[in-house]
């Protein structure tokens, strides 16, 4: 029986107190200590607090001081009461988190990091950066790209370059002049796309795009994986990276599909 009144919240003490007033009926203070074992300065505290649960009452008898419990049936009330308490403390907890969030999402630094594995992943994460109105920012280079992959990737380009047409928005390209970056974007994506070229001797183990708002890093050297940051300020930085880069490049054609074949 302690143990199910202890889990309504009352504690040791208020439970013991409780139990005794109930076998007792109208009783003193002190009577109540000897009988519930608690000490009779505590005594009076527990029963303010079970007044205030609406579970002690005060009474009179002459100029004596008694106290009674409440009988049990009132237990019920004070839990639908207790239910009421904590739908309250729900609900303005609730309206906190939906005003923290509204404060987080306006704070510069606030991001929404998420990593994903694999290959579908990886590429569906760009795939969802190309269906953005704004401009695509990348780094990449195709040095590293499994030859084995060569078919899905360039299906997958595909449909990345047809997000981008029907977005209306290009995809600035920081890349190698390598042979098979013209099969991945071939001529007829020129409208959607622009090249810069890294020197021969630098090639990037990782691709970084951005745009408005989010930066995916990819890995495709072991196996397949990307981090996407969601983050306003650092996609801002990683863009103005892009463009001191971008503007310190040459931008030339890509190399015909049969130069390409011929190398």
């Amino acid at each position: 029986m302690k143990k199910e009144l202890k889990e309504l919240g009352l504690t040791d003490k208020e439970t013991d107190l409780y139990l005794a007033g109930l076998k007792l009926g109208p009783a003193t203070a002190q009577k109540l200590a000897e009988v519930s074992e608690v000490k009779r300065p505590t005594v009076y505290f527990i029963i303010d607090r079970l007044k205030k649960l609406g579970l002690a009452n005060q009474s009179y008898l002459g100029k004596k001081r008694l106290f009674e419990m409440a009988q049990p049936e009132k237990l019920a009330k004070f839990i639908t009461e207790e239910k009421e308490k904590l739908k309250k403390k729900e609900q303005g907890i609730n309206k906190i988190i939906s005003s923290l969030k509204v404060m987080a999402s306006k704070s510069e630094f606030a991001s929404d990091i998420k990593i994903y594995e694999g290959y579908d992943a990886t590429m569906d994460i760009l795939i969802k950066l190309g269906k953005t109105k704004s401009p695509t920012y990348s780094f990449y280079s195709s040095h590293y790209f499994p030859l084995e992959d060569y078919e899905k990737i360039k299906k997958t380009v595909a449909e990345f370059n047809k997000v981008k047409r029907m977005a209306k928005s290009k995809i600035y390209v920081i890349t190698d002049h390598i042979p098979l970056t013209s099969k991945f974007f071939p001529s007829a994506d020129e409208e959607i796309r622009e090249f810069r070229f890294l020197p021969e001797n630098i090639k990037l183990p990782a691709m970084v795009d951005i745009s408005e708002d989010t930066v995916a890093l990819s890995s495709v050297r072991n196996g397949y994986g990307c981090i996407v940051i969601k983050n306003k300020t650092i996609a801002e930085t990683l863009r103005i990276i892009h463009g001191i880069v971008w503007q310190s490049l040459e931008g030339k054609n890509l190399p015909e599909e049969k130069e390409a074949e011929k190398e």
